[in-house]
């Protein structure tokens, strides 16, 4: 018979890190690779659905505006399929505004020594455009390379949906960087 005591001993020396495990089965996931056949009773499209689902969950960068200048700091999300603006108004008051990332137009970046403002022009805001103020300045530039390396890369039409994410983030980044002389 196993005593208890005996048992919580070993979880204390021995802890489960939970995301740990769960970034492995994703891994694993990912490395099965697209279904060959279609899997008797599962349609392809909900195959592909499924597919969509699980990157855009990817998070390629998430930046927040710096509280004492902004009293409810908003949130910018990039991942592989949308940039998603949650404005925060008061109190779990909020408006949330997610665009799908080939359909931003252009992207535009003012910068002073601390703080950077971002603004976004979309074929679904064309007439206003969305402006995020008091980013810090790295994550507005950071911010603003990788949208630009998003919309040069749809403009060019390259599926970015199979490159790794560490790796996509990397040539986005220098896709989307300005060159000043």
């Amino acid at each position: 018979m196993v005593n208890n005591t005996d048992v919580w001993k070993d979880a204390r020396r021995f802890p489960i890190d939970i995301l740990a495990a769960i970034k492995r089965a994703i891994r694993k996931l990912r490395r099965i690779g697209p279904v060959q056949q279609e899997v008797e009773g599962v349609d392809s499209s909900e195959i592909e659905l499924n597919k969509v689902t699980l990157r855009s969950h990817e998070i390629m960068f998430k930046a927040k505006t710096v509280f004492p200048f902004d009293l409810f700091p908003d949130t910018v999300v990039i991942d592989r399929e949308k940039l998603t603006i949650v404005e925060r108004l008061f109190f779990f008051v909020g408006r949330t505004i997610s665009v799908p990332v080939r359909d931003i137009l252009s992207v535009e970046v003012d910068t002073g020594p601390f703080f950077g403002q971002i603004k976004l022009v979309s074929r679904y805001f064309f007439t206003n455009p969305q402006s995020i103020h008091f980013l810090w300045r790295s994550h507005a530039i950071k911010l603003q390379r990788l949208l630009q390396g998003y919309i040069i890369a749809h403009e060019r039409e390259i599926d970015c949906h199979n490159i790794e994410r560490g790796h996509l983030e990397k040539l986005l980044l220098d896709l989307g960087e300005g060159h000043a002389s």
